[in-house]
Protein backbone atom coordinates (compact mmCIF):
# COMPACT_ATOMS: atom_id res chain seq x y z
CA UNK A 1 0.00 0.00 0.00
CA UNK A 2 3.00 2.28 0.40
CA UNK A 3 4.53 1.99 -2.62
CA UNK A 4 1.22 2.42 -4.61
CA UNK A 5 1.08 5.82 -2.15
CA UNK A 6 4.40 6.65 -3.00
CA UNK A 7 3.98 5.78 -6.93
CA UNK A 8 0.56 7.73 -6.92
CA UNK A 9 2.37 10.77 -5.75
CA UNK A 10 5.26 10.64 -8.11
CA UNK A 11 3.56 10.25 -11.02
CA UNK A 12 1.32 13.15 -9.99
CA UNK A 13 4.61 15.43 -9.54
CA UNK A 14 5.81 14.00 -12.46
CA UNK A 15 2.88 15.11 -15.15
CA UNK A 16 1.98 18.18 -13.05
CA UNK A 17 5.62 19.67 -13.29
CA UNK A 18 6.08 18.51 -17.08
CA UNK A 19 2.78 20.06 -17.75
CA UNK A 20 3.64 23.08 -16.26
CA UNK A 21 7.38 23.02 -17.92
CA UNK A 22 5.48 22.71 -21.22
CA UNK A 23 3.73 25.31 -21.08
CA UNK A 24 6.07 27.72 -19.88
CA UNK A 25 8.58 26.69 -22.61
CA UNK A 26 6.79 25.77 -25.43
CA UNK A 27 7.56 27.34 -28.37
CA UNK A 28 6.54 26.37 -32.60
CA UNK A 29 8.58 24.40 -34.91
CA UNK A 30 9.06 26.62 -38.29
CA UNK A 31 8.07 23.65 -40.81
CA UNK A 32 4.67 23.93 -38.72
CA UNK A 33 3.81 27.23 -39.51
CA UNK A 34 3.04 26.08 -43.18
CA UNK A 35 -0.13 24.18 -41.48
CA UNK A 36 -1.80 27.73 -41.22
CA UNK A 37 -1.47 29.05 -44.42
CA UNK A 38 -4.22 27.75 -46.26
CA UNK A 39 -6.01 29.52 -48.48
CA UNK A 40 -9.38 31.35 -46.10
CA UNK A 41 -12.29 33.21 -47.54
CA UNK A 42 -12.97 36.77 -46.80
CA UNK A 43 -14.66 37.10 -43.68
CA UNK A 44 -13.20 33.38 -42.47
CA UNK A 45 -9.81 34.32 -41.74
CA UNK A 46 -8.53 32.42 -38.03
CA UNK A 47 -8.92 35.27 -35.39
CA UNK A 48 -7.51 33.32 -32.49
CA UNK A 49 -4.35 34.64 -30.48
CA UNK A 50 -1.22 33.29 -31.00
CA UNK A 51 -1.20 30.61 -28.67
CA UNK A 52 2.76 31.34 -28.51
CA UNK A 53 3.20 34.35 -27.13
CA UNK A 54 4.54 35.04 -23.80
CA UNK A 55 5.04 37.33 -20.96
CA UNK A 56 8.71 38.68 -20.68
CA UNK A 57 9.73 36.66 -17.98
CA UNK A 58 8.92 33.42 -19.99
CA UNK A 59 10.70 34.50 -23.22
CA UNK A 60 13.76 34.86 -20.88
CA UNK A 61 13.49 31.25 -19.29
CA UNK A 62 12.41 29.97 -22.81
CA UNK A 63 16.19 30.79 -23.83
CA UNK A 64 17.52 28.86 -21.35
CA UNK A 65 16.91 25.47 -22.01
CA UNK A 66 18.24 24.56 -25.29
CA UNK A 67 21.44 26.28 -24.17
CA UNK A 68 21.85 23.59 -21.54
CA UNK A 69 22.91 20.21 -23.19
CA UNK A 70 22.61 21.22 -26.89
CA UNK A 71 25.22 22.99 -29.65
CA UNK A 72 23.67 23.89 -32.41
CA UNK A 73 24.75 21.05 -34.73
CA UNK A 74 23.45 18.56 -32.01
CA UNK A 75 19.94 20.61 -31.99
CA UNK A 76 19.34 20.46 -35.71
CA UNK A 77 19.96 16.99 -36.06
CA UNK A 78 17.77 16.52 -33.13
CA UNK A 79 15.44 18.46 -34.41
CA UNK A 80 15.62 17.00 -37.56
CA UNK A 81 14.86 13.55 -36.60
CA UNK A 82 11.59 15.21 -34.58
CA UNK A 83 10.62 16.20 -38.15
CA UNK A 84 11.32 12.81 -39.66
CA UNK A 85 9.00 11.21 -37.16
CA UNK A 86 6.37 13.47 -37.46
CA UNK A 87 6.27 14.54 -34.01
CA UNK A 88 5.09 17.16 -33.24
CA UNK A 89 7.41 18.93 -30.50
CA UNK A 90 10.37 21.07 -29.73
CA UNK A 91 13.52 20.49 -28.34
CA UNK A 92 12.83 22.37 -25.39
CA UNK A 93 9.64 19.82 -24.66
CA UNK A 94 11.81 16.82 -25.40
CA UNK A 95 14.41 17.84 -23.01
CA UNK A 96 11.49 19.03 -19.87
CA UNK A 97 10.28 15.35 -20.72
CA UNK A 98 13.01 13.06 -20.52
CA UNK A 99 14.35 15.42 -17.30
CA UNK A 100 11.36 15.07 -15.97
CA UNK A 101 10.63 11.33 -16.70
CA UNK A 102 14.33 10.65 -15.51
CA UNK A 103 14.54 12.16 -12.28
CA UNK A 104 11.09 11.25 -11.14
CA UNK A 105 10.90 7.43 -11.82
CA UNK A 106 15.12 7.43 -11.05
CA UNK A 107 13.94 8.93 -7.35
CA UNK A 108 11.27 6.81 -7.51
CA UNK A 109 14.12 3.46 -7.70
CA UNK A 110 16.06 5.15 -5.13
CA UNK A 111 13.22 5.24 -2.72
CA UNK A 112 11.91 1.73 -3.43
CA UNK A 113 15.77 0.05 -3.68
CA UNK A 114 17.76 2.29 -2.05
CA UNK A 115 20.45 1.40 -4.54
CA UNK A 116 22.36 3.92 -6.19
CA UNK A 117 23.66 1.97 -9.15
CA UNK A 118 20.00 0.57 -10.11
CA UNK A 119 18.96 4.40 -9.88
CA UNK A 120 21.41 5.71 -12.38
CA UNK A 121 21.04 2.85 -14.44
CA UNK A 122 17.51 2.83 -14.76
CA UNK A 123 17.56 7.06 -15.14
CA UNK A 124 20.07 6.61 -17.54
CA UNK A 125 17.48 3.70 -19.56
CA UNK A 126 14.58 6.26 -19.01
CA UNK A 127 16.70 9.60 -20.57
CA UNK A 128 17.25 7.20 -23.70
CA UNK A 129 14.35 5.98 -24.29
CA UNK A 130 12.84 9.16 -26.45
CA UNK A 131 15.57 8.12 -28.87
CA UNK A 132 14.34 4.82 -29.23
CA UNK A 133 10.85 5.91 -29.65
CA UNK A 134 11.27 8.52 -32.18
CA UNK A 135 13.81 6.21 -34.10
CA UNK A 136 11.27 3.35 -34.39
CA UNK A 137 8.79 5.95 -35.41
CA UNK A 138 10.89 7.36 -37.91
CA UNK A 139 11.31 4.17 -40.17
CA UNK A 140 7.39 2.92 -39.38
CA UNK A 141 7.16 6.18 -41.06
CA UNK A 142 9.15 5.32 -43.64
CA UNK A 143 8.28 2.09 -44.31
CA UNK A 144 4.33 4.04 -44.82
CA UNK A 145 5.63 5.98 -47.16
CA UNK A 146 7.62 3.42 -49.44
CA UNK A 147 4.38 1.87 -49.48
CA UNK A 148 2.50 4.46 -51.30
CA UNK A 149 5.29 5.73 -53.03
CA UNK A 150 4.14 3.83 -56.22
CA UNK A 151 0.66 5.03 -56.49
CA UNK A 152 2.24 8.31 -56.13
CA UNK A 153 4.54 8.50 -58.61
CA UNK A 154 1.40 6.87 -61.11
CA UNK A 155 -0.76 9.55 -59.96
CA UNK A 156 2.21 12.44 -60.76
CA UNK A 157 2.95 10.44 -63.95
CA UNK A 158 -0.72 10.19 -65.25
CA UNK A 159 -1.22 14.25 -64.08
CA UNK A 160 1.43 15.16 -66.60
CA UNK A 161 0.22 13.39 -69.10
CA UNK A 162 -2.80 14.41 -69.16
CA UNK A 163 -1.27 18.08 -69.46
CA UNK A 164 -1.08 19.12 -65.84
CA UNK A 165 1.97 21.10 -64.83
CA UNK A 166 4.35 19.75 -62.29
CA UNK A 167 2.76 21.64 -59.35
CA UNK A 168 -0.60 20.86 -60.63
CA UNK A 169 0.11 17.37 -60.62
CA UNK A 170 2.15 17.28 -57.14
CA UNK A 171 -1.38 18.68 -55.87
CA UNK A 172 -3.63 15.80 -57.57
CA UNK A 173 -0.99 13.62 -55.79
CA UNK A 174 -2.10 15.10 -52.18
CA UNK A 175 -5.53 14.50 -52.98
CA UNK A 176 -5.39 11.27 -54.12
CA UNK A 177 -2.98 9.58 -51.84
CA UNK A 178 -3.46 9.30 -48.00
CA UNK A 179 -1.41 9.09 -44.84
CA UNK A 180 2.49 10.01 -44.65
CA UNK A 181 3.07 10.41 -48.44
CA UNK A 182 -0.24 12.66 -48.32
CA UNK A 183 1.75 14.93 -45.63
CA UNK A 184 4.75 15.20 -47.16
CA UNK A 185 3.69 16.30 -50.39
CA UNK A 186 1.22 18.72 -49.16
CA UNK A 187 4.26 20.35 -47.51
CA UNK A 188 6.30 20.06 -50.66
CA UNK A 189 3.01 21.85 -52.21
CA UNK A 190 3.09 24.79 -49.93
CA UNK A 191 6.44 25.69 -50.03
CA UNK A 192 6.12 25.81 -53.69
CA UNK A 193 3.21 27.97 -53.82
CA UNK A 194 4.96 30.12 -51.42
CA UNK A 195 7.75 30.62 -53.75
CA UNK A 196 10.81 28.17 -53.07
CA UNK A 197 12.26 26.81 -55.72
CA UNK A 198 11.45 23.58 -57.06
CA UNK A 199 14.98 21.96 -56.48
CA UNK A 200 15.14 23.57 -52.81
CA UNK A 201 11.04 22.11 -52.04
CA UNK A 202 12.66 18.96 -52.85
CA UNK A 203 15.61 19.08 -51.04
CA UNK A 204 13.37 19.60 -48.03
CA UNK A 205 11.48 16.70 -49.14
CA UNK A 206 14.79 14.49 -49.58
CA UNK A 207 15.62 15.45 -45.85
CA UNK A 208 12.23 15.34 -43.91
CA UNK A 209 12.11 11.21 -46.02
CA UNK A 210 14.96 9.19 -45.64
CA UNK A 211 13.71 6.74 -48.29
CA UNK A 212 16.34 5.33 -51.15
CA UNK A 213 13.12 5.30 -53.42
CA UNK A 214 12.25 8.71 -53.07
CA UNK A 215 16.00 9.94 -53.15
CA UNK A 216 15.80 7.91 -56.57
CA UNK A 217 12.69 9.75 -58.28
CA UNK A 218 13.68 13.23 -56.65
CA UNK A 219 17.01 12.79 -57.88
CA UNK A 220 15.89 11.74 -61.81
CA UNK A 221 13.39 15.10 -61.49
CA UNK A 222 16.51 17.15 -60.69
CA UNK A 223 18.17 16.00 -63.43
CA UNK A 224 15.23 16.52 -65.62
CA UNK A 225 15.09 20.02 -64.30
CA UNK A 226 18.33 20.44 -65.63
CA UNK A 227 18.84 19.11 -68.75
CA UNK A 228 15.36 18.55 -70.04
CA UNK A 229 13.59 15.62 -71.47
CA UNK A 230 10.18 14.45 -70.62
CA UNK A 231 9.45 14.06 -67.43
CA UNK A 232 6.06 11.63 -67.68
CA UNK A 233 8.54 8.99 -69.89
CA UNK A 234 11.36 9.16 -66.74
CA UNK A 235 8.70 8.66 -64.23
CA UNK A 236 7.32 5.91 -65.61
CA UNK A 237 10.50 3.85 -66.21
CA UNK A 238 11.22 5.22 -62.29
CA UNK A 239 8.35 3.44 -61.44
CA UNK A 240 9.15 0.31 -62.58
CA UNK A 241 12.66 0.44 -61.22
CA UNK A 242 10.91 1.37 -57.68
CA UNK A 243 8.57 -1.82 -57.95
CA UNK A 244 11.51 -4.37 -58.88
CA UNK A 245 13.24 -2.57 -55.96
CA UNK A 246 10.49 -3.38 -53.51
CA UNK A 247 9.84 -6.70 -54.67
CA UNK A 248 13.60 -8.14 -54.45
CA UNK A 249 13.58 -5.97 -50.96
CA UNK A 250 10.58 -7.98 -49.74
CA UNK A 251 12.23 -10.95 -51.41
CA UNK A 252 14.95 -10.61 -48.89
CA UNK A 253 13.04 -10.00 -46.25
CA UNK A 254 11.47 -13.51 -46.12
CA UNK A 255 14.88 -15.33 -46.89
CA UNK A 256 16.28 -13.70 -43.79
CA UNK A 257 13.07 -14.02 -41.50
CA UNK A 258 14.53 -17.17 -40.32
CA UNK A 259 18.13 -15.56 -39.17
CA UNK A 260 16.08 -12.63 -37.54
CA UNK A 261 14.10 -15.62 -34.91
CA UNK A 262 17.23 -17.29 -34.44
CA UNK A 263 18.90 -13.89 -33.36
CA UNK A 264 16.03 -12.93 -31.25
CA UNK A 265 15.74 -16.65 -29.36
CA UNK A 266 19.50 -16.94 -29.15
CA UNK A 267 19.49 -13.26 -27.08
CA UNK A 268 16.43 -13.92 -25.29
CA UNK A 269 16.78 -17.71 -24.21
CA UNK A 270 19.41 -17.52 -21.82
CA UNK A 271 17.97 -14.78 -20.46
CA UNK A 272 14.74 -16.05 -20.09
CA UNK A 273 16.70 -19.43 -18.55
CA UNK A 274 18.16 -17.87 -15.64
CA UNK A 275 15.32 -15.60 -14.77
CA UNK A 276 13.45 -18.94 -13.99
CA UNK A 277 16.18 -20.63 -12.39
CA UNK A 278 16.42 -17.76 -10.20
CA UNK A 279 12.87 -17.91 -9.27
CA UNK A 280 12.65 -21.50 -8.83
CA UNK A 281 15.95 -21.74 -6.88
CA UNK A 282 17.76 -18.91 -6.30
CA UNK A 283 20.19 -20.39 -4.45
CA UNK A 284 21.32 -22.49 -7.67
CA UNK A 285 22.09 -19.47 -9.37
CA UNK A 286 23.28 -17.54 -7.10
CA UNK A 287 27.00 -19.03 -7.46
CA UNK A 288 27.28 -17.39 -10.49
CA UNK A 289 27.10 -14.10 -9.04
CA UNK A 290 28.77 -14.48 -5.98
CA UNK A 291 32.47 -16.42 -6.45
CA UNK A 292 34.84 -15.33 -8.80
CA UNK A 293 34.75 -18.34 -11.52
CA UNK A 294 30.98 -17.74 -11.59
CA UNK A 295 31.67 -13.74 -12.14
CA UNK A 296 33.92 -15.05 -14.85
CA UNK A 297 31.84 -17.47 -16.51
CA UNK A 298 28.58 -14.91 -16.88
CA UNK A 299 31.45 -12.14 -18.40
CA UNK A 300 32.31 -14.87 -20.83
CA UNK A 301 28.44 -15.88 -21.42
CA UNK A 302 27.87 -12.31 -22.36
CA UNK A 303 30.63 -11.61 -24.54
CA UNK A 304 29.61 -15.01 -26.65
CA UNK A 305 26.35 -13.76 -26.48
CA UNK A 306 27.29 -10.23 -27.99
CA UNK A 307 29.75 -11.88 -30.73
CA UNK A 308 26.67 -14.17 -31.94
CA UNK A 309 24.32 -11.24 -32.03
CA UNK A 310 27.34 -9.42 -34.12
CA UNK A 311 27.60 -12.79 -36.64
CA UNK A 312 24.11 -12.90 -37.40
CA UNK A 313 23.16 -9.07 -38.09
CA UNK A 314 25.87 -8.93 -40.48
CA UNK A 315 24.22 -12.30 -42.15
CA UNK A 316 20.82 -11.05 -42.67
CA UNK A 317 21.71 -7.48 -43.03
CA UNK A 318 21.79 -7.16 -46.66
CA UNK A 319 22.24 -3.81 -48.76
CA UNK A 320 20.49 -3.33 -51.90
Amino acid sequence: MLYFITLTAFLSIWAIGTVVLLMIFHRERPIDRLKNLDYQPKGKKNKGKNRYEKTTIIKLLSGLVPNISWNRKKARAMELELIKADIPMTLEELFIIKLMSSAIIGFFIYVVLRSPAATILIALIVWNTPKLIIHRKKKARIKEFDHHLIDGVNILTNSLKAGYSFLQAIAVVTKETKGAFTKEFNKLLKEMSLGISEEEALQNLMERMESEDLRLMMNAILIQKDIGGNLAEILENISETIRARQAIRNEVKTLTAQGKLSGAVVTLLPILLGVAIYILNPEYISELFTTSIGIAMVGAAVLSQFIGIMFIRKIINIDL
